[in-house]
């Protein structure tokens, strides 16, 4: 904590020397969703919703996001509806530029899987970030940083908070000025368990703001209970909105 908190001040004490030059910030953000449902021989449903907003000024970015995903099948003895994903996730990361390229970040995270083997973990982290690749047609950026995270597991209800190291890649190509492909990878490192999760996107623009988007995401888990999987994948399809770009 002492060292997140000494990365906030020095921010903050070198963000007030630029306030005067600073531009107005800009708010940009995206919304979308998505629903897959089967019907005859098996009856299942999936609903996906994932939102943006970034703050941008000249040396600050904020981006908030949430996402949540749900299936549900039914019991052919039955006819009841059984919940075979249910998952929720809330982040946010502060960038403070010191130069075009180099940034500190904070980031704070939680996320909440009631069948997954990991049902709730909850991060802070704060680091160093380096944009790699400028653009505008390819973008990259790499973080590392340190911090804590609590875990609670899947039925077992054991609880574990560990000191963690964090790793993360962003990659976007903008092949035209209003569609992208992207590919973050953030790996999450501790005495208790190692976590990575890697997220493919591929962002088509339909009619101005409106927007298709593909996403495939695989997360793993070094450690988890008995019965259960080390990797999950997901694969969503949804139509989406943007504003402020």
């Amino acid at each position: 904590m002492r060292f997140i908190t000494a990365l906030l001040l020095a921010a903050a004490t070198c963000g007030t020397a630029f306030a005067e030059d600073a531009p107005k910030p800009k708010w940009s953000g995206e919304v979308s969703a998505g629903s897959v449902v089967t019907s005859g021989n098996s009856n299942s449903s999936t609903y996906n919703a994932k939102g943006e907003l970034v703050y941008q000024s000249e040396r600050w970015r904020n981006t908030f996001n949430a996402s949540s995903m749900k299936t549900e099948t039914e019991d052919p003895a039955t006819g009841d509806d059984i919940t075979t994903a249910e998952r929720y996730q809330v982040g946010n990361k502060t960038d403070f530029n010191f130069t075009e390229r180099d940034y500190a970040f904070l980031a704070l995270e939680f996320e909440k899987d009631l069948v997954g083997p990991v049902r709730e973990r909850t991060s802070e982290t704060a680091g160093y970030g380096r944009k790699i690749l400028t653009g505008p047609e390819h973008v990259m950026e790499a973080e590392l940083g340190v911090g804590s995270r609590q875990t609670e597991a899947q039925g077992t209800g054991e609880k574990n908070t560990d000191l963690i190291g964090r790793g993360r890649l962003a990659y976007k190509w903008n092949f035209s000025e209003t569609s992208y492909f992207g590919e973050t990878i953030k790996v999450e490192s501790g005495d208790s368990n190692t976590s990575s999760e890697s997220v493919s996107e591929l962002r088509v623009s339909l009619v101005e703001k409106l927007f298709a988007l593909a996403s495939y995401t695989v997360r793993t888990n070094s450690d988890v209970p008995p019965g259960t999987k080390k990797t999950d994948t997901i694969t969503a399809l949804s139509l989406g909105w943007t504003f402020g770009k």
